[in-house]
């Protein structure tokens, strides 16, 4: 009678090759979890510039000019035009110069007016990198006739330590134009 199975080499040439596989196909997987970070970061980021363009163009439709007040056909209707019909904040005009300055508060309600999400956002102070915050925001500038002047959101899920470099969005809001990348914030 013959024994039927696997001989000692087959078995031990199976569990190598095996090993091979999944010392090559390992790292991948790790990687996985960083992927996932990203793609969530990036959709987040263009559903953020797909608003200001609707919001734009809401503007553009209603033939409006200038400072609008409360645009009534994009959200809540609670956001404020900049001058050049892009969304800048709410109750703008309690800073003056009517659409034309921005602060941090501005940057806060445009990401919670903008778009509907559960995301933890915290304003950039060293109390915002904890565990708990998903997005770190703030502001440069003032006046949103200096090119420079932007909000800018990080993305700090992924890794929440200060100083580690995330995905940055900034939108400048004179302008409309949204820039995403990568950023180290101190």
């Amino acid at each position: 009678m013959r024994a039927k199975g696997f001989t000692l080499i087959e078995l031990v040439t199976v569990i190598v090759i095996l090993g091979i596989l999944s010392v090559t196909a390992l790292p991948r997987f790790m990687n996985l979890s960083q992927d996932a970070h990203d793609s969530v970061a990036h959709a987040t980021f263009a559903s953020f510039e797909s608003a200001v363009d609707l919001y734009h163009s809401c503007w553009l439709v209603k033939s409006a000019a200038g400072h609008v007040k409360d645009l009534k056909c994009f959200g809540a209707g609670d956001i404020d035009a900049t001058v050049t019909g892009f969304p800048l904040g709410q109750d703008t005009e309690l800073y003056g110069d009517n659409g034309q300055q921005l602060t941090g508060d501005f940057c806060a309600e445009l990401w919670q007016g903008l778009l509907e999400q559960d995301f933890n956002i915290a304003m950039h102070a060293d109390s915002a990198f904890g565990g708990e915050n998903d997005i770190v925001y703030w502001y440069i500038g003032g006046a949103i006739s200096n090119p420079d002047t932007h909000c800018y959101f990080n993305y700090i899920s992924d890794n929440p330590a200060k100083g580690q470099e995330n995905w940055q969005m900034r939108y400048y809001p004179g302008t409309g134009e949204v820039t995403v990348g990568k950023a180290t914030l101190g």
